[in-house]
């Protein structure tokens, strides 16, 4: 299907910005283990993400997952990216140490790692994806391909200003969606309390 997709390069980007090479700010980092080994340690596969949020759903250990196969070690402060399915964006930064399915990538980061995840969800990083991943019959990212993706890339202190403000607009996001959820139940409560009046009104 040709060749590796590329974002517009030739829109400016802010000073001071540039495209990168993903191999450029990180290194996937893979070292297989024995899960009979590690039966007490913390499990993430796939379906522990939530898609396109970075967030992990739920938490198990090695011997409750039920795994058999090798797995890959994790350890805190890498991101965790599944390569399986990946226009799913299922990654997550982890504070814990672990072991991962091996159909997920344990990633060294170079720059601000909530960055890092920010441009791993974005729509920019998934038009790549998408496209190396029509290349196969079973979607699956390679090493080869992520590591050619490019990114746009600000200075340090701009990674920070933009972790500090998206995180801030996905907390006002999480708020708004929780007072929409509250009104809808309210709402709910009052037309049923309007309809046992109605009935009570007419039995009357």
């Amino acid at each position: 299907l040709g060749a590796s997709p590329s974002p517009d390069t030739s829109e400016p980007l802010p000073n001071n910005w540039c495209w990168t090479k993903f191999s450029n700010i990180c290194s996937i980092r893979s070292a297989l283990v024995r899960p009979e080994d590690h039966l007490d340690e913390p499990q993430v596969a796939p379906d522990c993400i939530e898609k396109g949020t970075g967030r992990l759903l739920f938490k198990r250990t090695v011997r409750d997952s039920g795994v058999r196969g090798p797995n890959s070690r994790f350890y805190p402060g890498q991101l965790v990216y599944s390569k399986i399915r990946p226009s799913l964006s299922k990654v997550i930064l982890v504070d814990f140490a672990g072991l991962c399915s091996a159909d997920m990538y344990p990633i060294d980061s170079r720059i601000n790692a909530k960055y890092q995840i920010y441009l791993m969800l974005s729509e920019n990083f998934l038009s790549q994806v998408r496209v190396a991943e029509n290349r196969v019959k079973m979607p699956k990212l390679n090493q080869e391909s992520l590591n050619d993706f490019l990114v746009p890339l600000p200075p340090l202190a701009e990674q920070h200003r933009i972790v500090a403000k998206v995180t801030e607009l996905l907390a006002l996001c999480d708020q708004l969606k929780a007072r929409i959820v509250a009104a809808r139940a309210k709402q709910a409560q009052l037309a049923e309390a309007l309809v046992k009046q109605a009935v009570a009104t007419a039995a009357g």
